[in-house]
């Protein structure tokens, strides 16, 4: 009986009301940049911002400013170098990513390393918290989410074209270069909201997770973007009371859930398909 009313328990705490709320409100931005991860085939250039977001977070801590403006900065700015690159020559990209993620990480070492007595505590920019997430971030995320939606709705089509042909896009007229630079920077700044959760190391697995079990479900990119919204609704909550009855990190609970969700999803369909034949 009192493992039962504990349960109930969880939700009487401050900061776990705080935690719910923001993963209302990064659902909707790992659905939509997930998707669009995905579809355009770019997670291993989201590993890349990702990764040079770290060297924003060591600029920042050694001349005291704000780590989320240093890292959406640098993050923001690489994601546009990595768009150009994509545009000039797509068979240097991977290559020229990896070389970012490596120069990223170097930075952010270098500068922390740098600072003096900075004695911060690594894992909260490494593996992120739910329970630990800075509420004055929730204004901006919101008004994030509120950007994602309309640009999706306004532009799918166009969002659409540029994910999975662009040079047909092109021959119709469509500005290429120009979505694509939206889409990088909107790819950006989710991953570092993302991040507040499950920090550098887990972000492209709570980004790309979700996304991916939704195309095993269903086949139109809008219908993506809801299914895997409402998936890491369902991972983060799940994660969340994990980590709370566990003592656990919450974005590698998150992302564990996740996995055994995609890995049961992926038998279920197999399973499915061999009866069909």
């Amino acid at each position: 009986m009192e493992s039962f009313l504990s349960t109930f328990s969880f939700f009487n705490n401050s900061f776990i009301l705080n935690a719910l709320i923001a993963i209302v409100l990064i659902s909707i931005i790992s659905g939509i940049i997930g998707s669009l991860l995905v579809s355009s085939k770019a997670v291993f250039i989201g590993g890349g911002v990702a990764h040079c977001a770290y060297g924003g977070i060591g600029i920042a801590i050694f001349f005291g400013f704000s780590t989320v403006i240093g890292a959406a900065g640098a993050a923001i700015i690489v994601a546009l170098l990595l768009s150009f690159v994509k545009q000039q020559n797509e068979t240097f990209l991977d290559t020229f990513s990896t070389i970012l993620w490596a120069f990223g990480m170097a930075v952010g070492v270098i500068f922390m390393d740098l600072t003096p007595s900075f004695n911060a505590n690594l894992e909260s920019y490494l593996f992120g918290s739910l329970v630990a997430i800075d509420t004055a971030l929730f204004i901006p995320i919101i008004v994030f989410d509120i950007i994602l939606l309309v640009f999706v709705g306004i532009y799918y089509k166009e969002i659409l074209g540029v994910s999975y042909d662009s040079e047909f896009c092109k021959l119709l007229g469509l500005k290429t270069k120009l979505f694509y630079n939206i889409i990088f920077v909107l790819i950006a700044i989710g991953i570092i909201f993302s991040m507040q959760i499950s920090g550098l190391i887990l972000v492209l697995a709570m980004l790309s997770i979700p996304a991916y079990s939704a195309t095993l479900v269903v086949k139109s990119l809008g219908m993506q973007m809801l299914l895997a919204s409402f998936l890491s609704l369902v991972f983060m909550c799940v994660g969340l009371f994990f980590s709370y009855k566990l003592n656990i990190s919450s974005g590698a609970s998150t992302v564990m859930c996740a996995l055994v969700f995609m890995v049961i999803a992926l038998i279920i369909k197999k399973l499915a398909l061999k009866k069909r034949l």
